[in-house]
């Protein structure tokens, strides 16, 4: 792990190895003061394998808290859910914070805000290639129910529930997960600083970096 600009990067072919083992020494160091740990976990694609993985380690689950970063305004068992891909890849022992999504989306978005802790101890956060994260979109602006949770939409148009940038810029660690020669161009435009979704949020301890991009 090296630092380049405002990060802590980590590459290796298969980066979920790396990530496994370092989310697991922060879960330890944060539950040395802590009853409970509160993590963020990124929707899409990506982290899929690492959450499987994940679901077979011996962790303290019950004195773990999953949140989701986004979720489409889709029902839970929509296949586009982030909650459903979640729940699959992590397995019943994990504790799931998520958006109801048969309310309507203002009081959705009330209704998991009450339910976020003062702030999280890690947030694990994706990166689209137009720099996006969680659904804090390039030109979007996003509608904040609270200070903690937001309205957005995706540029398919398609409605978005997102925890805010400053709510994740309270987290204690933010830790960044991309892979894909599709992410280069994003990848380095973060190491340069440029002004994306990505780049302004920031761990309040460390920002860390994940990627298969050697």
């Amino acid at each position: 792990m090296k630092k380049v600009g405002n990060y802590l990067l980590y590459t290796a072919p298969e980066p979920e190895e790396g990530l496994g083992r370092f989310f697991k020494s922060l879960l330890r160091v944060f539950l040395k003061r802590e009853r409970v740990c509160h993590v963020a976990l990124a929707g899409g694609r990506t982290p899929v394998e690492f959450y499987r993985r994940l679901s077979g380690e011996r962790l303290p689950w019950d004195k773990l808290r999953f949140y989701l970063s986004d979720e489409r305004y889709v029902p839970l068992h929509s296949e586009l859910s982030n909650y459903r891909m979640l729940r699959e890849s992590l397995g019943n022992k994990a504790k799931i914070v998520f958006f109801k999504t048969e309310m309507p989306p203002e009081e959705c978005a009330m209704d998991y805000s009450l339910q976020l802790p003062e702030r999280l101890h890690i947030a694990l956060l994706g990166v689209g290639a137009d720099g996006h994260t969680a659904s804090l979109f390039p030109g979007v602006e996003c509608q904040e129910v609270t200070e903690k949770v937001c309205l957005s939409s995706s540029p398919d148009g398609l409605l978005r529930l997102s925890l805010t940038q400053s709510y994740l810029n309270l987290s204690c660690v933010v830790l960044f997960f991309l892979k894909g020669e599709e992410k280069r161009g994003v990848l380095e435009a973060m190491l340069r600083g440029e002004p994306l979704p990505a780049t302004r949020v920031r761990g309040q301890l460390r920002t860390y970096l994940f990627t298969d991009l050697l």
